[in-house]
C-alpha cells in the first residue's frame, strides 16, 4: 500500500486549505492509499520559529514524512512558497527526507497571478506541475467544501500524485 502525507501551513481545518487537504486526502485514500495529513500550522510556532529540530513534535512529523512515496503541500493565498510556520518546518527536514520523492504544490488564491512561482524552492524532493485553485470554488456555508470545477482539479492532482509514486500504476 502506498502511503503520502498532505501538509498544510494552516490551523484550522475549517478553512480552504484544509478542505483542500480533506479532500485530496479521500481521493488519495479512495485509491487504496495510505495518507497523514501533516498540519504544520498547528505544531507550537515558538519551535518553528527558532528552528529546534529536537522537538518531538518536529521529529514526529518528520519521521512521517521520511516514510512516505510522496507529498502534497497545500499553500494559502498570498503565500505561493508556503505560510511562515511551513517554510520553518520545511527548512528543519533532514536532506534525505524527500529525495527522491515526488511533491505536488497546491494552491489558493483570488486571481491566476498567485500561482506565479507556486511551491518554487519548497524542498528538495521532485516538484510535479503545480495546481491552483481559486477561492470562490469553495462554498463557506458548507465548510468550504470544494465546488464541482475544484473537485475535478483535486481528483486529478490526485491522480498524478499516485501516477508519480506508483509509475507501475499508471500503466494499468
Amino acid at each position: 500500500m502506498a502511503e503520502f502525507a498532505v501538509l498544510t501551513g494552516h490551523l484550522d481545518r475549517r478553512s480552504r486549505p484544509g478542505a483542500i487537504s480533506r479532500t485530496l486526502a479521500a481521493e488519495l485514500r479512495d485509491r487504496g492509499a495510505e495518507v497523514t495529513e501533516i498540519a504544520v500550522g498547528a505544531l507550537p510556532h515558538s519551535t518553528l520559529m527558532a528552528r529546534d529540530h529536537r522537538h518531538p513534535a518536529v521529529l514526529r512529523t518528520q519521521r512521517v514524512l521520511t516514510g512516505v512515496e510522496a507529498a502534497a503541500v497545500v499553500l494559502p493565498r498570498y503565500e505561493p512558497h508556503g505560510s511562515a510556520p511551513l517554510r520553518s518546518w520545511l527548512a528543519m527536514l533532514p536532506a534525505e527526507a524527500l529525495r527522491g520523492k515526488s511533491v505536488l504544490p497546491l494552491g489558493l488564491g483570488t486571481v491566476r497571478s498567485q500561482a506565479t512561482g507556486l511551491g518554487a524552492q519548497l524542498c528538495s524532493g521532485i516538484a510535479l506541475p503545480p495546481v491552483f485553485l481559486y477561492d470562490d470554488w469553495f462554498a463557506p456555508d458548507r465548510d468550504w467544501e470544494p465546488n464541482s470545477r475544484a473537485f475535478a482539479l483535486l481528483r486529478q492532482a490526485a491522480a498524478a500524485l499516485a501516477a508519480s509514486a506508483l509509475p507501475e500504476s499508471a500503466a494499468a
